[in-house]
Formats: structure tokens, sequence, C-alpha cells
């Protein structure tokens, strides 16, 4: 693999803790949910930073899929990542995601093949398959 870009972040504290980019551009607080027994102070979960990331990289995907086919989405497309933490019969955790793709303008047909071709060439489709579920939503 020929490698195109790189960042590193560092978490201090875990899902309880902060968190930064080696490039200054991200500094967050998290905040363990009360569902997982947190006291429920304001801050986000990795689940919320894995959606936001999912449904950025995916979007991109599929603006390089439709160039690829001579196409222009409309500039109100949406990616929405759902991502659910949940418990593994091993006793663990494991997640699972569904991504519901909003091509507004495209025939329906056409988005289907837009969208399974952009789970080939994204990032993280290619980073979690196999392993994570993820379930293609797509209207138009």
């Amino acid at each position: 693999m020929k490698v195109l870009t790189t960042i590193s972040a560092t978490t201090v504290g875990g899902r309880d803790g902060s968190g930064s980019s080696s490039d200054g551009k991200l500094n967050i607080q998290f905040a363990l949910p009360k569902e997982l027994g947190g006291a429920g102070k304001e801050g986000v979960t990795p689940e919320h930073l894995f959606a936001q990331g999912y449904s950025a990289c995916f979007g991109s995907a599929l603006q390089y899929v439709a160039g690829q086919k001579k196409k222009r989405l409309s500039p109100e497309f949406s990616v929405t990542a759902q991502v659910d933490l949940c418990t593994n019969d091993a006793g663990g955790f494991a997640l699972q995601v569904e991504l519901k793709v909003d091509l507004l303008g495209e025939e329906h047909s056409e988005a289907e093949e837009i969208v399974a071709v952009a789970h080939t060439v994204c990032p993280y489709s290619n980073a979690i398959k196999g392993n994570v579920p993820v379930k293609l939503t797509v209207t138009t």
C-alpha cells in the first residue's frame, strides 16, 4: 500500500478522558454514557467519532464512484451513520452500523449501485469488512 496521509491521536483516561490529534486540530472531551455506568457529564463517545468519520468518508467514496461514472451528486446528498455499541457472545463488546444514504435526485436503482460500489471503495468499509455488520439503506 502507498500511504497517502497519516494522523495520530492520543487519549488519556479512556472513555471518560480527553483526546487530541498530533496536529492539534482535534481536542475533545470524552464522557462515559449513563448506560455504561457514567455520570452523564457533557462529552462524546468513541462511537460519536466513528459515526462522524465513517459518514464523511463514505460520502467521499460516493463522490468518487459517481465521478468514475461521469455523474455529479447533488450537493445536498447525505450519509447518516448509526453506530450501535453491543455486547457479544464472548462477554465483550462489538459494533454494528447502518449507513443511511440519501442521493437526492438519483434514480433509486442507480443510487443503490453507487452505494454498493462505494462500500467496496471506502476505507472505513474495507477496514471493518467481515468484522462489523453494516446495513446499507438507500433513499433518493
